[in-house]
């Protein structure tokens, strides 16, 4: 009974490796991408994203109206990449939701680089258009297959088969578990079976908690796919044509609360949220306190403003936050560090890169070592 048991057991495991094989490959090869893509971005398109150093740049009040006079209808826009050094573009992440469109055209995103000195537009596509920016494309496919609604429960589904995968591992390599974490398991490199069993096994021992920690965290991003409301066409926009109060001043008040702030996004709202005939349409600064743990996501705190008259509505200390929560909240609040790789500062993205395909070699060769054990069986 315990052998019939076992059997069905590894046979569950192979199949879903193969299943989860062929897209964990795409996804840990865009996934690693993702953990470094503004840098790689600026690298392979330096020819476009690089600026001759002006006087001045604009005003950053100035560049969102040129964002916003492209694109009037959208629901607002992000900025995504500040100007560091002199020679920086600025970038903008530009959301749109028009219910009239394709199901994966519903909430579609565009991408706008801008020369800050002189308002020139550089590069400007969308993230869905893999001839745009092949790095942009690879987050929406990341996401969503590219596919929108669909690709995102496509992912769900994909994630929670891939935790079935980890379970069944686990049961089986069970005995091999403590051996392996302190190297006490040698690798028998007879031949290509032996040893592909081997690294599969040691492999599989020391990234499973990376493995767990990435299922999880990006189950809790794409949860929502779950539920019907998720694929209900978007609400009519209302756009917010009230004068906007200035950016800039608005940035400056983030400095005077947040001393040292380090801008990781600022969005601006271009239509309003109507609750209870107030509206709620917020700008929101989003980034990193001074001090704050690496593990924490960079973007937790936040400033947010009344976009019409520039004062300020909340505010978010990410360090305080922390500090209110239990054990299980506090985990929950930083799961998104695991997810993108930030939560031991530049060591963790390093590592992301180098195991981020781990989960697809485990799935892949263990598939072929089932494939190799079932020939030989018969």
């Amino acid at each position: 009974m315990a052998k019939t048991f076992q059997q069905n057991i590894f046979k569950i495991h192979s199949w879903l490796g193969l299943f989860n094989g062929v897209w964990l490959l795409l996804l840990g090869i865009t996934g690693s991408l993702l953990v470094y893509t503004m840098e790689l971005d600026k690298w392979i398109n330096r020819d476009i994203l690089t600026v001759k150093p002006g006087i001045h740049r604009l005003p950053t009040d100035s560049l969102y109206k040129i964002v916003r006079t492209k694109y009037p209808k959208a629901m607002g826009a992000n900025i995504i990449r500040f100007p560091k050094e002199k020679t920086d573009c600025i970038s903008f992440r530009i959301y749109v939701e028009d219910g009239t469109k394709p199901m994966n055209k519903w909430d579609e995103t565009f991408n706008m680089d801008i020369n800050p000195y002189n308002g020139k537009i550089l590069r400007e596509g969308s993230y869905a258009d893999i001839t745009s920016s092949f790095l942009l494309w690879s987050g929406v496919f990341h996401w969503n297959l590219a596919a929108g609604p669909i690709g995102t429960l496509i992912i769900t589904l994909a994630g929670i088969l891939l935790f079935i995968n980890i379970i069944t591992g686990i049961i089986i390599y069970r005995k091999y578990f403590f051996k392996a974490l302190i190297f006490r398991a040698p690798i028998k490199w007879r031949n290509w079976r032996t040893s592909t069993s081997g690294l599969h096994r040691y492999i599989g021992v020391w990234t499973l908690i990376f493995n767990i920690l990435i299922f999880y965290s990006g189950l809790q991003m794409t949860w929502g796919s779950l539920d019907k409301s998720y694929y209900q066409k978007p609400a009519p926009l209302i756009q917010n044509n009230d004068k906007y109060a200035n950016i800039d001043k608005m940035m400056e008040q983030v400095q005077k609360v947040y001393p040292g702030f380090e801008f990781h996004y600022f969005y601006i709202p271009f239509t309003k949220l109507i609750v209870n005939g107030t509206n709620l349409g917020n700008a929101s600064a989003m980034g990193y306190i001074p001090g704050t743990p690496s593990i924490v996501p960079l973007s937790a705190s936040m400033v947010d403003f009344n976009i019409n008259t520039g004062s300020i509505v909340s505010k978010v200390n990410a360090n305080e936050e922390l500090k209110k929560k239990n054990l299980w909240d506090k985990f929950n609040y930083i799961a998104y560090s695991f997810h993108a790789g930030t939560f031991l500062g530049q060591f963790s993205r390093i590592l992301y890169v180098v195991v981020g395909l781990s989960p697809a070699f485990l799935s892949l060769s263990g598939f072929a070592l089932w494939l190799k054990r079932r020939k030989m069986l018969h």
